[in-house]
């Protein structure tokens, strides 16, 4: 982007923030949101973990939030599924500002998060909407690629239910078709994802369409 941003926290910024563990500013003009992760250590409190994760692994070795965000993006477009667009994306090289990396992303009109919309639909709509996430959770397996950290809120709906990632953290399946399933069975086994109900039936979906894959 080559426009000067001016952002700022809001409403919607204090509710992501209460989901996730980074900070988020939206551009006044444009909409267009910011997400900015800091260091996990201060380099005064702990000085040798500060050293070896945040200024080696993140600022050396370029393994920083922003740089890995949009990585996995690209992961998941190529598997097919729906994500923001990436703006912008960078570094902070001065080690002692604790505000490590910063993302700039589209902003989408019109949408809830994953929790809310479900919470909106009734019994059938629910069974609806499952199979859909199926759908999206199995393109990324069949990609060689299994979601981190799921849950309601790292993505978003759009009236038509269709769903848009937001939180894009993946990593490799294994090698082995058994070692795969149960990779991909422990991302949807996690309490903040679901009811114990509505994890079996995603279990259900799931085991079936794994079976013909």
């Amino acid at each position: 982007m080559q426009v000067p941003l001016s952002l700022s926290k809001d409403d919607r910024s204090r509710l992501m923030e209460e989901m996730a563990s980074s900070e988020f500013y939206f551009d006044r003009a444009t909409g267009v949101l910011a997400k900015v992760k800091s260091d996990k250590y201060r380099w005064w409190q702990r000085p040798l973990r500060w050293f070896l994760r945040d200024f080696l692994d993140k600022r050396f070795f370029w393994q920083f939030e922003a740089r890995k965000e949009v990585r996995s993006k690209k992961i998941m477009q190529q598997a097919g599924l729906r994500t923001p667009r990436c703006l912008a994306w960078g570094i902070s090289l001065n080690p002692f500002n604790h505000q490590g990396s910063l993302l700039l992303i589209e902003h989408v009109d019109g949408v809830m998060t994953g929790e809310q919309y479900f919470a909106s639909l009734n019994e059938p709509g629910r069974d609806r909407f499952l199979t859909r996430l199926c759908d999206d959770l199995m393109k990324l397996a069949v990609a060689g690629y299994v979601h981190r950290d799921l849950h309601m809120n790292n993505f978003l709906c759009d009236p038509h239910g269709e769903i848009i990632w937001i939180d894009t953290h993946v990593k490799p399946l294994p090698l082995s078709k058994r070692a795969k399933w149960r990779a991909l069975y422990r991302s949807i086994s996690q309490r903040h994802l679901l009811d114990a109900h509505y994890r079996e039936s995603l279990h259900h979906y799931l085991k079936r369409r794994w079976r013909t894959a």
